[in-house]
């Protein structure tokens, strides 16, 4: 009799093994989706952000075109350097410099929260404005912009196009 208590206790302790199991593996479902679905709001949240920065870059440069246009200026006047070229622009400030080889990243003002080039706290997004002429269409330009960051260990870009004319 002593025998059979020995294999009632061994089943006793399997059974609980394979419950802990299937516990565990009905848990890990669940988590791994909420883990999925965690990752993709962030994914949405920061396109969104990076939308809204290449709007802000083509918004720079019709905001150029315009002021121009009020004052009797040739339309691409203080933007001649970002043709051809990758340019960052500092929307608090309403400038813009030629990149390097590769263009800084974006920073947050500490105050106003403000996306600019000149101080705050770095943040995952970097943007490049370039301006290309449209062959065949003089009075013509396509304004490109690129706003590049990293989510999740994977690089990510956000391209913006636009095309404005000489009105």
């Amino acid at each position: 009799m002593a025998e059979n208590f020995k294999v009632r206790k061994g089943f006793t302790l399997v059974e609980t093994l394979v419950a802990v199991t299937v516990l565990i593996m009905s848990l890990a479902g669940p988590l791994s989706i909420a883990a999925k679905a965690l990752q993709t709001a962030y994914y949405a949240r920061d396109q969104v952000t990076a939308f809204y920065l290449a709007q802000e870059g083509i918004e720079y440069v019709r905001a150029i075109r315009d002021e121009n246009y009020l004052a009797n200026r040739p339309w691409l006047t203080g933007v001649e350097d970002c043709i051809g070229t990758s340019c960052i622009i500092d929307l608090p400030d309403f400038s813009h410099e030629v990149c390097g080889e590769e263009c800084p990243t974006l920073l947050i003002s500490n105050t106003g929260g403000l996306f600019n080039q000149e101080s705050g706290t770095p943040s995952l997004f970097t943007r490049a404005l370039t301006i290309l002429p449209v062959s065949g269409a003089e009075g013509e330009v396509e304004v490109k912009v690129t706003v590049s960051w990293v989510s999740a260990g994977i690089e990510r870009s956000f391209n913006l196009t636009e095309y404005l004319f000489n009105w």
